[in-house]
């Protein structure tokens, strides 16, 4: 028994570890497949929120941007590394006109120029560069530009509304004096340079397809998958006869097994088998997920259509029968409302009505009473309240001996039946299905307003 407990709990601990390692592939899956997803309306991708937002102290301890952008075969664009060498260049040049000597400060001052042509080229060439051409194409980022185009004509402004010429003043002598370069670079770092780095370059490989090493990483998730799969089916073969069904029966587990080397979204798939082990191991509730919303939501659709359906046949069964004004009752079905009636009136004869006999004894004797009420206060009255006493213990024993003997349930039964054989040929006349019909509909008709108060006015049922 210890044996069989020990072996079940360590089958559960590894259920457990199998489900762990399974969610951290999918998440890891899922940040792949985000990384260079456009995100709909935010007009960018989760390496563009990772580069505005992903904290500069991080990046020293686990820079995500650079392990996964060697991943994805990313690399700065050349554009993007000529400009932001430039750039620096520049930036380095102005601190030095502080402490420069004015023989020094020529020689710096004429770096500056030259570097402001330099970087008012590059903005040129980066507008100009259309289509294909486009250093912003291979990246998908056309509307990236855009978007540096119109924050440095915002800037900037100018009458042409030109993003070449806010360029131009930007990077100039006469914008970047010795009292604005610091916070004119300050913006450009934040507000233009950023942009320019979500720029990139992939390579093309030997398949035709964009370089992806995400590979290197998922295929140890994919081994763990195959020793998975592999050792189940060794233990099903030990159990079962049919062993060579086990894939069958598995198929779902394909999506964990087969590691696509490009289609990204492939693997996105896995959450099938993730959820199909955890639904059998107990790990989410016994009806599920999508089950359960699917058995709420055919429940209300349940409830609505009976109520209605419910209204519907009542209404009609109302018209029906206070338009014909009677009933077509095939003989099959009369002789099954007699048979039921029959038999209830059985039970009440040979078990209701010996309950009754008291009463019944009790109104024959205030019967007897009231009749002989005149002659009590004659001359004659002992004589008849003698004779009322004999008469009521006769009654008494009477009536005990018909209840309690089976000629007199016999008479009793007979009786009813006869009644009942008469309250059916009664039925069969036109006037009497006049009143029952009539009677009928009002039912009818109360039942259907209290149906429509229940559910309706309750939100059960909408009209």
């Amino acid at each position: 028994m210890n044996a069989k407990q020990n072996q079940l709990s360590f089958v559960k601990v590894y259920e457990i570890v199998f489900i762990l390692v399974s969610i951290a592939n999918y998440l890891i899956v899922v940040f792949d497949a985000l990384y260079l997803y456009k995100l709909p309306y935010y007009h960018g991708t989760l390496r563009d929120i990772l580069l505005h937002y992903y904290p500069e102290q991080w990046k020293s301890r686990f820079d995500i941007i650079s392990l996964w952008d060697s991943l994805k075969g990313i690399e700065p664009h050349r554009f993007n590394l000529r400009f932001e060498e430039e750039y620096q260049k520049l930036k380095e040049l102005y601190p030095k006109l502080a402490g420069a000597t004015p023989i020094e400060r020529l020689g710096i001052e004429r770096e500056i120029d030259r570097q402001l042509q330099i970087l008012t080229s590059l903005t040129d060439e980066m507008i100009d560069k259309r289509g294909v051409d486009s250093h912003f194409y291979i990246a998908g980022k056309d509307g990236v530009l855009e978007k540096i185009k119109n924050k440095m004509r915002a800037y900037k402004p100018n009458p042409e509304n030109s993003a070449k010429q806010s360029f131009r003043e930007f990077f100039s002598r006469k914008n970047l004096d010795n009292d604005r370069y610091i916070q004119e670079f300050e913006y450009f770092d934040k507000e233009i340079l950023i942009y320019i780095r979500e720029n990139y370059f992939r390579w093309i490989d030997e398949d035709g397809e964009l370089k992806d090493y995400f590979f290197k990483i998922d295929r140890w998730f994919v081994l763990f998958f195959w020793f998975d799969f592999l050792g189940r089916w060794i233990l099903t073969a030990r159990r079962y006869s049919r062993w060579y069904l086990f894939p069958v029966h598995h198929f779902y587990e394909i999506f964990n097994l087969y590691p696509p080397h490009h289609n990204t979204w492939f693997r996105l798939l896995r959450i099938i088998p993730i959820y199909v082990r955890m639904r059998r191991n107990r790990f989410l509730p016994d009806e599920g997920i999508l089950p359960e919303i699917i058995h709420e939501n055919a429940k209300v659709i349940a409830d609505e259509i009976s109520g209605l359906v419910l209204l519907n046949i009542i209404e009609q069964t109302k018209s029906q029968i206070a338009q014909k004004g009677k009933f077509q009752l095939e003989p099959q079905t009369i002789e099954v409302l007699q048979t039921i009636l029959k038999k209830q009136m059985e039970i009440f004869s040979f078990k209701v009505m010996p309950r009754l006999e008291p009463l019944i004894t009790e109104m024959v004797h205030f019967s007897i009473n009231r009749a002989a009420e005149p002659y009590l206060l004659s001359p004659i009255g002992p004589v008849v309240r003698l004779l009322l006493l004999n008469i009521h213990t006769t009654v008494r024993e009477g009536l005990e001996a018909s209840f309690n003997s089976p000629e007199g349930l016999e008479r009793l039964n007979k009786i009813l039946q006869t009644s009942l054989e008469e309250t059916f040929n009664h039925f069969e006349k036109q006037e009497n299905q006049d009143l029952l019909i009539e009677d009928i509909v009002k039912f009818l008709e109360i039942l259907k307003i209290d149906l429509e108060n229940n559910f309706v006015k309750n939100g059960n049922i909408t009209t």
